[in-house]
């Protein structure tokens, strides 16, 4: 089994939905890709929490072991070659420390 390129434990996590209308996203959806909503509503979440326990390859990371984070994102949806739907997480902003 391969090795995941990135892991870490999310800690302390506070996360806040908000109902937005999809025209303030629209020009942030990527290509191939819709909005997803939930109940006919489109939402962005403001979430924060702690970075812990972070491996690269499964190797700690100097000095990024443990770091806060906070990032502004919204859910897009895409139909692969099968017909199923995948969902995904699109980022406006994440600030980390330096």
């Amino acid at each position: 089994m391969l090795a995941s390129f990135l892991t870490a434990e999310w800690r302390k996590l506070a996360m806040a939905n908000y109902a937005v209308s999809p025209d303030l996203l629209k020009s942030y959806v990527p290509k191939h890709t819709e909005l997803d909503v939930w109940n006919g509503v489109c939402y962005v979440s403001l979430v924060g929490f702690l970075f812990d326990n972070v491996r690269l390859k499964g190797i700690p990371l100097p000095f990024h072991r443990s770091f806060e984070e906070v990032n502004l994102r919204f859910y897009v949806r895409y139909c692969d070659e099968q017909g199923n739907w995948k969902r995904g997480t699109t980022f406006i902003k994440e600030i980390v420390p330096k």
